[in-house]
């Protein structure tokens, strides 16, 4: 066997070792097809041979029906499927467009006629049916609704502040951002009132919470690589673990036996803004240059065998922020702050400091050594200990500015500074499928 050779078989020696999580994880990343086989007068039929097949992978399984009629087809991954029974003596019966979702089970009951083999009474899917195999309490949110639906900042996460139970937290104890990706978004969702970090976040069935804070996810999937996901907020089985929140389990998106490709752009510009209120009193806008982009494609490796589905996507953005503050006044600068009261400034700037060591005389509200001559480059040391220096006071302000007594004053001129934060994501997202037999599959994300 020549390098070639065996560069395969180690690839496809990897390739299973890393699918190994993936068998143990089905529960979670795959959903079951059952039902009951019956005749026209209600009879239960056994030994009847029902075949579940996802046309755009040639994915098949096939079971028999019990004594009982019943039938369960697990471990399928989500996806629209075809599904037949037959027996003979009997027409085939074919359900068309059922769909499977993420950790759910849909019914499909078979009700067979007499007739001739050949045959085929073909039937059409039921669009909603209510769940009665599970006590889960959950919502699923499939692919168009990830990608069509508009989301801030192209982050699936607002989309899960739209179920019921859920609410975003912010200020003490939380931070959500749902346009932000990476440590700057986090995922401070609290369901039915439980903390923040009591959530779990699954994509493909691996663990995708970030171990050191438990509060932000480490792999933002872009919405275009998103097949759908479930939120499961409630009374949810034991093969769920480590959470007492929301289970959310994200799967991504796989290739088809047939090519498709995509390719997105996505921009947002401050020229297309209005001025906000103390934006206008300068007449410039907080700076804003946000671009989204990115590109899908994907296909069969060997078709009805191997597939493959890669996804790429940029975010950049600067954004602007205006802040404002209070300066000193000219006679602050001069160290006179006589004309200041107790407590806090009526505008809330600062509070009357302390003036004590620093008077020429006690109860002046004059400072020493006031001379603007004598300022010079502060000394970070030294202003940590005498912050009412001089040499420690920024330039003067406006008459209506000042530390103390003074009044807010959104101009320039008091104490408005803009500046700009630049943000950069990349990510990239392969998955791969192998159908390599009747009753297996494997799949490897990257």
């Amino acid at each position: 066997m020549n390098r070639f050779g065996y560069l395969f078989l180690a690839t496809c020696a990897a390739t299973l070792l890393l699918a190994v999580p993936a068998y143990s994880q089905t529960a979670v990343t795959s959903g079951t097809i059952r039902g009951v086989v019956s005749d026209q007068s209600g009879a239960v039929v056994a030994d009847a041979q029902v075949t579940a097949t996802n046309p755009g992978t040639a994915l098949s399984r096939t079971v028999t029906s019990t004594s009982q009629g019943e039938y369960v087809v697990p471990d399928l991954p989500a996806g629209i499927y075809n599904v037949s029974a037959k027996k003979a003596g009997f027409k085939e019966f074919l359900s068309k467009d059922v769909e499977l979702h993420v950790a759910s089970t849909t019914q499909v009951n078979a009700q067979l006629t007499v007739g001739s083999a050949v045959e085929v009474m073909s039937v059409e899917a039921a669009a909603l049916q209510v769940q009665t195999t599970s006590a889960a309490v959950g919502e699923v949110v499939d692919g168009a609704q990830v990608r069509e639906l508009p989301l801030s900042g192209g982050n699936f996460v607002g989309l899960t502040l739209l179920q019921p139970g859920v609410s975003s937290m912010n200020g003490p104890g939380g931070n959500l951002d749902a346009s932000a990706k990476g440590i700057l978004g986090g995922v401070d969702i609290s369901v039915n009132g439980n903390p923040v970090t009591n959530n779990l976040f699954l994509l493909d069935g691996a663990n995708n919470n970030d171990k050191g804070s438990n509060r932000t996810i480490l792999v933002y999937p872009s919405v275009d690589s998103i097949e759908e996901f479930k939120m499961l907020r409630n009374s949810y089985g034991p093969e769920y673990g480590q959470a007492s929140g929301a289970i959310i389990s994200i799967i991504s998106r796989s290739g088809q036996n047939a090519f498709h490709g995509t390719a997105k752009y996505e921009g947002r510009n401050d020229a297309l803004n209005s001025l906000e209120f103390f934006a206008a009193k300068t007449g410039k806008k907080d700076e804003l240059r946000r671009n989204d982009y990115g590109f899908t494609f994907g296909g069969p490796i060997k078709k009805d065998k191997a597939f493959f589905y890669w996804s790429e996507e940029w975010n950049r953005e600067i954004r602007g922020q205006t802040h404002s503050f209070c300066t000193p006044t000219a006679a602050e600068l001069g160290g006179d702050f006589s004309g200041g009261a107790g407590g806090f400034a009526p505008d809330g700037c600062a509070a009357m400091p302390n003036l004590a060591g620093f008077e020429t005389s006690p109860g002046s509200g004059v400072i020493a050594n006031p001379s603007p001559a004598s300022r010079r480059q502060p000394n970070p040391e030294a202003c940590a200990d005498r912050p009412l220096h001089v040499q420690c006071l920024g330039e003067p302000g406006p008459p209506r500015g000042g530390l103390l007594g003074g009044q807010y004053d959104p101009s320039p001129a008091a104490g408005e500074l803009e500046t700009a934060v630049a943000e950069c994501d990349w990510q990239v997202d392969f998955h791969a499928d192998l159908n390599p037999g009747q009753r297996s599959a494997v799949f490897l994300l990257a």
